[in-house]
């Protein structure tokens, strides 16, 4: 029996988006992806007729919800700034280590790779940037950062612990993420617990 087509498109994104976060965007072929997918030709052709380039579009979609929820999930069971970025930070080590240093953090590789030669790569990847830097300075507010703040803070945050991690990749260990970090926590105004006045 057929699988749902359902299960086939999120089969090719998955195979995308491990592909792309290895090897950038001009790194992974179309073929690739459906050999590493097992989906079909005619399926993939079919559900994405832009070719690699939607295909991509639809990975970097993907991550940006998905580490948009991340970022919610672990805000929620957060008790203080500092002990959200600690988790956030010790997830990202966590997939690091986990690919053995082969995959780097959503969105990174594409951003380098193919911004701004294909625009609708570029529409996608400055959506997942915002997107998530809205969630970050809506959640440090919650920690009682000023809203004027929040934004640059909120940018300083992604651009280190993004940076970090391409640091990782390349000297194959989790110790600048661990640096870098440690030394956002000490950049963060106190009182940062939820609720705080």
């Amino acid at each position: 029996m057929p699988r749902p087509r359902s299960d086939t498109r999120a089969r090719i994104i998955h195979s995308a988006r491990t592909l792309l976060r290895r090897q950038g965007y001009h790194g992974t072929g179309l073929t690739q992806v459906i050999e590493h997918s097992g989906a079909p030709r005619g399926s993939v052709y079919f559900l994405f007729p832009g070719g690699k380039e939607q295909i991509a579009v639809a990975a970097v979609d993907d991550w940006a919800e998905e580490l948009d929820a991340l970022l919610h999930k672990t805000r929620d069971m957060s008790p203080s700034a500092r002990a959200w970025i600690t988790t956030l930070a010790g997830h990202f080590s966590a997939d690091l280590r986990s690919s053995d240093f082969t995959e780097g953090l959503p969105v990174t590789t594409v951003t380098l790779d193919s911004v701004p030669a294909s625009p609708a790569l570029t529409v996608a990847c400055r959506s997942a940037y915002e997107r998530w830097l809205t969630t970050l300075a809506s959640g440090l507010q919650t920690y009682a950062v000023p809203a004027a703040q929040a934004r640059t803070l909120a940018t300083l945050l992604l651009a280190a612990l993004e940076g970090a991690a391409v640091l990782c990749r390349a000297y194959r260990s989790t110790e600048p993420l661990d640096s870098v970090s440690a030394r956002l926590l000490e950049l963060l105004p106190a009182p940062v617990t939820a609720g705080s006045p």
